[in-house]
């Protein structure tokens, strides 16, 4: 069993697609008047209004629970309740209002769940963690009733994917197929964007170094631990031994990069195109490792690999004065302002 747990602003939209009667069924519910959908959504809206203080943004928990095809045959609805109910429990989704609906559309057996992340006492349901413990959690229920472990991705029918999801497993299979040709970031960069796929770093300008990476094709965007956990920046960063290009190693001087002007914002899918530019809001998918989501104006940019290259230097080199014909210093390899200010003459504080 697999649970994908993500937060949403509309209980309207969520509740429409998870209880559709074209290709689900409503199991359990708790607290929600289940006259319709718009009645189901007015009900929890009314209740994540209600709470005292800031409203929530994200009020919405949409969780689904896939189960492998060979658990199809004791997977009765009495079953998949009493599993849901116990997820919610041990992930803290208690004392609130939800509802659990089966989907009959694909092959593999799977449920909804839509939950308010304000409970009944007008407190917020803490979500601190929730992917960490979702994993867990699943795992754990999995063996506790005796099902099946996922075989992986490898076994997902990619012709049966649409949207976002086609999306997702045409970046996995490149990057799998691109990794083992690939010695370092900026080799596996030109090897994605022959494909059309994008990639950008997360670059926090206050700490001076990457936080996450993300991964674009047809503008739609994910974390690259949203991908696949093997495929987060650090997961990443390891197996290509910290090294930006082939003997260039990761030294961040944040102090020496000048602040990105408007004109330098933009969006180009080239890896040889060098710019910082703030993240668009969009389609893009965050979570996990190297997900965190990027505020307009804060510290945190995405940068492409070419100004990740020019933020590294090659270990080793050192960097020689640029002036001609020793002129300027008596050293001949120029000062550094630090060793500059040895020399200066400092007051003395009274």
């Amino acid at each position: 069993m697999m649970g994908d747990l993500k937060k949403r602003a509309s209980f309207a939209r969520v509740v429409n697609y998870v209880n559709n009667p074209k290709k689900a069924r409503l199991i359990d519910s708790k607290d929600v008047r289940l006259d319709d959908n718009a009645t189901i959504a007015r009900s929890m809206q009314g209740q994540a209004d209600d709470k005292t203080g800031r409203k929530l943004k994200n009020p919405v928990y949409h969780i689904s629970l896939d189960f492998a095809h060979e658990d199809t045959p004791k997977l009765t609805d009495d079953l998949m309740v009493e599993i849901a109910r116990e997820y919610m429990r041990r992930m803290g989704i208690t004392n609130t209002q939800y509802i659990v609906c089966r989907h009959t559309d694909r092959e593999h057996q799977h449920l909804h769940i839509v939950a308010n992340r304000v409970d009944n006492d007008g407190n917020t349901i803490s979500d601190s963690n929730d992917n960490v413990r979702n994993v867990k959690v699943c795992k754990a229920l999995t063996r506790e009733y005796g099902l099946h472990f996922s075989k992986g991705k490898m076994n997902v029918k990619r012709d049966r994917l649409r949207g976002k999801d086609k999306v997702k497993y045409q970046i996995y299979d490149a990057i799998k197929v691109a990794l083992p040709h690939c010695n370092c970031w900026a080799d596996l960069c030109d090897k994605l964007a022959k494909q059309g796929i994008g990639v950008n770093f997360k670059y926090n300008r206050n700490e001076g170094k990457i936080i996450g990476v993300s991964f674009t094709k047809n503008e739609i965007s994910f974390s690259g631990s949203r991908i696949d956990r093997s495929m987060s920046f650090y997961k990443l960063n390891r197996l290509f031994g910290n090294q930006i290009a082939e003997g260039m190693e990761w030294k961040p001087r944040v102090q020496e990069q000048p602040q990105p002007t408007r004109q330098d914002v933009g969006f180009h899918n080239n890896t040889a195109d060098t710019f910082i530019r703030e993240p668009s809001p969009a389609k893009s998918e965050a979570d996990g490792n190297g997900s965190i989501p990027a505020e307009p104006g804060s510290n945190i940019v995405q940068v492409t690999i070419g100004t990740l290259m020019e933020l590294c230097v090659q270990p080793h080199q050192a960097k020689v004065s640029s002036g001609g014909g020793g002129g300027g210093n008596e050293s001949g390899w120029g000062e550094n302002d630090n060793e500059k200010d040895k020399h200066k003459p400092r007051r003395r504080k009274r």
